[in-house]
Order: structure tokens, then C-alpha cells, then sequence
């Protein structure tokens, strides 16, 4: 092959390589992969904005109380991973099962200034500290936070 050829193949091949990149999701974690047998969810990030995640759970609405106790762990493992200190969340409606898991700068932030309209509703946790859960969650900060 000479190099004109190689050079395309390899163009084409990290085209290939960052359009799937862009395609996989952010963040996804599955209860079952983390050695938990009680119940089975997955966790996908379908969308991300500076200040918000939407996460898909199949199943969300039949989830039992330990499960939806391992997703308060789920959405501070994510807000540690962004870098963030609190986090809130926003349930669906059933049929869907996307949550909107929001970032906010503290406690006292107005929810809908900072994160969106969808934080006004009724389906609302509030503002969480990242602290709280972790330690409920036995996760440690990452170095230098």
C-alpha cells in the first residue's frame, strides 16, 4: 500500500473511530456489572448539558426501595464524575423513563433559574449535597476536590 492510500485509510479509520465515540453514551453503569443480584437496572446518559444529564432507566417506575437507594448512589457517582458538589433530580411522568439529574451550585440555587424549567415541577428531589451520599455510598472524592 503506499502512502497516499494509508494515510486515507487511517483518516477514514479515525472518522469511523470519533463517530462512534460521539454515538456511545457518556455515562452508563448496570447494578448486576457492580455485583449487586437483588435487582437489575441500567443507567444511560441519553443527553448532557453544562449543568444536566439525562439519564434512561428502564424499569424506573417498578424499581424497589433498595434499587431506587443504589440510583441516589448513581446520581452522586455521576455528579462526582462532572465535578459537581450537589445534584437534583427531576422522576418521569410513566410511561417515560428519563430522568433529568441537574447540577446546581448549592442548596439555595433556584433550581429553575439554574437548570431548566423542568425543575419546577412536583417530581423534584432537591438540591443534595455530593458529600451526604458519598459517604453513604462509601465513595471518596477524587484527589485535589
Amino acid at each position: 500500500m503506499d502512502i497516499a492510500r494509508l494515510a486515507v485509510s487511517i483518516s477514514f479509520g479515525l472518522l469511523v473511530a470519533q463517530v462512534a465515540n460521539a454515538e456511545e453514551p457518556s455515562y452508563r453503569v448496570r447494578s448486576r456489572d457492580m455485583g449487586i443480584e437483588a435487582f437489575d437496572l441500567t443507567v444511560t446518559e441519553t443527553k448532557r448539558t453544562d449543568r444536566t444529564s439525562v439519564l434512561n432507566v428502564p424499569g424506573f417506575h417498578s424499581r424497589t426501595a433498595p434499587a431506587s437507594r443504589w440510583l441516589m448512589c448513581v446520581y452522586t457517582h455521576l455528579a462526582l464524575k462532572r465535578g459537581f458538589d450537589w445534584w437534583a433530580v427531576v422522576y418521569p411522568e410513566a410511561p417515560s423513563e428519563d430522568l433529568v439529574v441537574g447540577f446546581p451550585n448549592a442548596k439555595s440555587d433556584n433550581l429553575v433559574q439554574t437548570l431548566g424549567a423542568e425543575f419546577g415541577g412536583t417530581n423534584v428531589l432537591p438540591a443534595t449535597p455530593v458529600e451526604k451520599f458519598a459517604v453513604f455510598c462509601g465513595m471518596r472524592r477524587p484527589p485535589g476536590r
